[in-house]
């Protein structure tokens, strides 16, 4: 395809809050890279950095069309293509609504209070021009606006405009807009090329306070950054979550609610425990998106740039770009001071029992796991813990594995950190640089064969095969690299005469549904099926004991593990009676540091972990 560059103008309105539209005009001349006499406008069908066909054009609500001032045809070609008939050169306007209201980092949403502009959801795209877009924004009364665009100078304010030029397809699409009444704020030193713009409700002092620590820390890890300034949009709503990187930015959405017990816990003396946990998975969830601005959205394997933005786009490396970002999003955070050892310790205790509660362990790689993002990861049904694997959990753990293995190869080395700065050093010399979004998502990617020559070079011997099998292979891990550091990994007994369910329920109004039923549970043996209600359980012989879903803990400690009991469940509005014998509780993994190191163990641990043995 010819691309054919000028300028396209997009003006944007918010007219009717409630009604969650926002209206957009687009305007430009028809292209004249063909003579054909048709002019096609399309829509995106994804974000990158989440793989799944979200079909944004399904959002579109009216669309009309003028032609050199005079009204024109719109003929819908595909579900998100449409035609106009235009000449070449001649100018074309088209006004357009775009129902926006789910509340997603990776999803537009409109209300009274904000816009938040998601670009795959909002633009339209004339079919063969790259470029330049120019947006402008009509701001009700008391908004402001932020962007993620390279360099925040390049925003133009003027009372109640907001706009900003984007030179080519790919900084467009990567360019979040958020509307509305925000919290914008500069990061203390020694991150205050930061900054942070919060719609919903402001920011925790206490958080505010510990960011610029984790920001330093995940900068530092690389050799150089590819930003002159970086900007976090947060949304801060109950029902927020999860995070969107982008070239020079990312979108956060967190619960307010999760920093309660940090902000009621604040001054006190002693150790926080649980009550910091909010703020952790806060700054864990920063450390990874901005993690992302080097492992991903610049370093990153070769499929992934130039995009086809309107079908999938296959990979099977996705575990090195999310998986080892989650081994990096933690361990920052570590590194920075800002999280107990003991916290990190348990965090990770707790995902390696997450991992040995997922049958799908030993059905599928994080490999294949990449592959199939498009179809499971993005997509789970009922059947998912039993057939897929995360490989964001799975691959953060690959991702300890590496690095403590790599340690125990060059016990002086870098480690993983050595490994990723050397594929971004090689990467910046075939880029020639990161100027701009066109530019870096057409430089070549890299291979996972690139990643083995550079992780073999570092460790001075080709990966073993039980390494290699960690990706490429279904099953559990070998979790003796642990030792390199001194921690022990044992298993906590469960709690005496607890029993292991063998299936997840959700809550609908109160009542318990299953959701899940686990592969080789005794509840999959005795029929339990996803879908099914759950209205009473008892011993066999026993009084049946109502179950809502607050009430399930308390009924299941009337069960016993290897007891007969029995499940009452409607099932299609028909009841049946399920006979079971529950299994014990399972036990958990517990990470310990030994009793009696070595020094040699010692310095291992800090070299790592960048905090000293005895930290708590």
């Amino acid at each position: 395809m010819l691309l054919y560059r000028a300028v396209v103008t997009y003006q944007i309105s918010f007219p009717a809050p409630g009604s969650h539209l926002v209206h957009v005009r687009l305007e430009f001349d028809a292209s004249t890279a063909s003579e054909d006499p048709r002019c096609t406008v399309w829509m995106a069908a994804w974000t990158p950095g989440s793989y799944l066909l979200r079909e944004y054009a399904r959002n579109l609500r009216s669309i009309t069309a003028q032609v050199e001032g005079q009204p024109a045809a719109v003929t819908k070609l595909r579900k998100d293509a449409w035609q106009i008939d235009a000449r070449p050169g001649q100018r074309v306007r088209i006004d357009y609504s775009v129902y926006a209201h789910e509340l997603s980092v990776r999803t537009a949403h409109h209300d009274a209070t904000h816009a938040f502009l998601h670009p795959a959801q909002i633009f339209l795209i004339p079919g063969d021009i790259a470029g330049p877009f120019a947006v402008d924004i009509a701001l009700p009364p008391g908004w402001d606006a932020v962007s993620l665009v390279a360099d925040p100078a390049q925003e133009r304010r003027s009372q109640g405009r907001f706009a900003l030029d984007l030179p080519d397809l790919d900084t467009l699409l990567d360019t979040p807009i958020e509307c509305g009444q925000l919290q914008i704020v500069t990061l203390a030193a020694p991150a205050a090329h930061f900054r942070v713009a919060v719609w919903g409700e402001p920011l925790p002092e206490r958080v505010l306070r510990r960011l610029p620590a984790v920001v330093a820390q995940v900068e530092a890890t690389w050799p150089d950054r590819p930003y002159d300034r970086y900007t976090f949009i947060v949304h801060a709503a109950v029902g927020a979550g999860g995070g969107l990187e982008h070239l020079f930015g990312s979108v956060l959405g967190v619960d307010p609610e999760r920093f309660a017990a940090a902000i009621r816990h604040e001054g006190a003396a002693g150790d926080p425990g649980d009550t910091d946990d909010g703020v952790l998975d806060f700054l864990e969830l920063a450390a990874h998106e901005l993690f992302h601005a080097w492992n991903g959205k610049r370093l990153r394997p070769a499929v992934l740039g130039p995009f086809d933005y309107r079908r999938e786009n296959y990979t099977r490396e996705l575990w090195l770009v999310e998986g080892l970002t989650s081994y990096y999003d933690r361990l920052c955070v570590l590194r920075s001071g800002e999280m107990p050892v003991a916290a990190f310790l348990k965090r990770l205790a707790a995902d390696l029992g997450r991992l040995a509660q997922i049958p799908g362990r030993h059905i599928q790689s994080i490999a294949d796991a990449s592959f199939d993002a498009w179809i499971k990861l993005y997509r789970p049904q009922d059947d998912s813990p039993n057939a897929s694997i995360s490989y964001y959990l799975k691959g953060s753990l690959v991702g300890l594995l590496i690095d403590l293995w790599l340690r125990s190869q060059q016990p002086a080395g870098a480690g993983l950190d050595g490994v990723l700065c050397a594929l971004w050093t090689a990467a910046g010399e075939r880029t020639g640089g990161w100027s701009n979004a066109e530019k870096i998502y057409r430089s070549p990617g890299y291979k996972v064969d690139d990643f083995i020559e550079i992780l073999t070079r570092h460790a001075g011997l080709e990966p073993p095969d039980w390494l290699r099998a960690t990706w490429e292979k279904p099953g559990d891990l070998d979790l003796r690299a642990l030792e390199h550091v001194g921690l022990v990994l044992s298993e906590k007994p469960g709690t005496h005469g607890a029993l292991e369910p063998g299936f997840l329920l959700q809550d609908r109004g109160g009542a318990p549904w299953v959701q899940h039923v686990l592969a080789g549970s005794p509840a999959e043996v005795a029929g339990l099926a996803p879908g099914d209600e759950l209205l009473a359980a008892r011993p066999a012989g026993g009084a049946w004991l109502r179950l809502r879903t607050a009430r399930v803990p308390r009924v299941l400690e009337h069960l016993r593990p290897g007891e007969p009991a029995e499940l009452l469940v409607s099932r299609r509005e028909r009841l049946e009676t399920l006979p079971l014998r529950f299994e014990p509780a399972r036990t958990t993994p517990e990470l310990t540091r030994l009793s009696e190191p070595s020094i040699e163990v010692q310095e291992n641990f800090r070299r790592w972990t960048r905090r000293s043995w005895n930290e708590s």
